[in-house]
């Protein structure tokens, strides 16, 4: 090999090693992408809510905001246990980005999502207007099921409901101290 081969073998090289820490040094920059929602405790989402219910979704209507820009739908819930907070006269009303009018639809990620009918429990906060928002985006509504061997209502498949709601109660109760 004489002089002139050695100078680009060497100069291959080396753009290699430098396009290699290159890679590496961008590879160790922090990501600047927007995290995704964070999923949150009970502890958390219960100190977080102003509202914290039991129940039945007894009806979804979607509608336009004022100036037509954004979708939201209310959702109506029966409740059958209020474990903090309020609930008022049995029945609440939560709000939620997204939902079809009219055949336009829209969808947000990370937002609870209800169907007519479906039995759950909803950590609500109240917006700057006083309506109540789920607390944690879509942390803050998990649904409840019967089991079908046992039918024992679980939480999120997991937890009896009698024990979430104890735990969320006694949560809510050390949180006022």
């Amino acid at each position: 090999m004489n002089t002139f081969q050695h100078f680009f073998a060497f100069a291959g090289t080396a753009r290699t090693s430098l396009c290699m820490l290159a890679v590496l040094a961008v590879c160790a920059l922090p990501s600047f992408a927007p995290a995704q929602e964070r999923a949150m405790s009970t502890e958390q989402l219960t100190q977080e809510a102003d509202l914290v219910v039991v129940g039945k979704v007894a009806g979804l209507k979607a509608g336009w905001n004022n100036d037509r820009s954004r979708i939201f739908t209310t959702v109506t819930l029966e409740v059958d246990q209020t474990l903090k907070g309020d609930a008022g006269t049995g029945s609440v009303t939560i709000l939620v980005p997204g939902g079809e009018v009219d055949g336009v639809g829209e969808l947000y990620s990370h937002t609870a999502q209800f169907k007519k009918d479906e039995d759950v429990v909803v950590f609500a906060k109240k917006d700057k207007q006083g309506r109540l928002r789920p607390a944690g985006g879509e942390n803050g509504k998990l649904s409840v099921r019967k089991d079908a061997a046992t039918g024992i209502s679980l939480v999120s498949g997991e937890t009896e409901l009698d024990e979430f709601t104890t735990h969320v109660r006694n949560t809510a109760r050390s949180q006022k101290k």
